[in-house]
């Protein structure tokens, strides 16, 4: 019995010291499968409007938005998009330039975008952006901005 007592008690020892030493990370296994398969991705910080105040617009109203994006890849560029329903209508495109801020750590860039003319009174649109990194342009970074014209 003695015997068995002292077995179990190595087995726990062995056991506390095993898990014990791990300086793992529950997250390191999911960033190796990261880096080794996609590389890193761009993230967005925020992307908001600076002009107009209202998400309410205009037809005509030129729109000032400020994105805040970072990567520890190598961003390629940023797009924009304006989104009516299902229909994707590419709005804008600016390869990377660094604009990084101390303030708030990420590169920032402003897009201006004339709201079309001819829009219908009533109707709502999106504005996204997309920030995607050399070599995994099919995974970009996404966010939106919604906007309605008022009837």
């Amino acid at each position: 019995m003695k015997r068995i007592s002292n077995l179990i008690a190595l087995f726990l020892l062995a056991f506390t010291f095993v898990f014990s030493s791990c300086d793992k990370d529950p997250t390191d296994d999911l960033e190796d499968i990261i880096k080794e398969d996609l590389g890193y991705v761009p993230k967005i910080a925020t992307f908001r409007l600076v002009t107009p105040t209202s998400t309410a617009v205009q037809p005509g109203a030129n729109l000032t938005m400020d994105l805040r994006y970072w990567s520890e890849g190598q961003i390629k560029d940023v797009q924009f998009y304006m989104i009516r329903g299902t229909q994707e209508t590419k709005i804008g495109e600016t390869p990377y330039a660094p604009a990084y801020s101390k303030v708030t750590r990420t590169d920032s860039l402003l897009f201006t975008y004339q709201v079309p003319t001819n829009i219908a009174r009533g109707s709502t649109f999106t504005i996204q952006a997309r920030v995607a990194n050399q070599g995994l342009e099919q995974y970009p970074a996404k966010a939106t901005l919604s906007f309605s014209v008022p009837q």
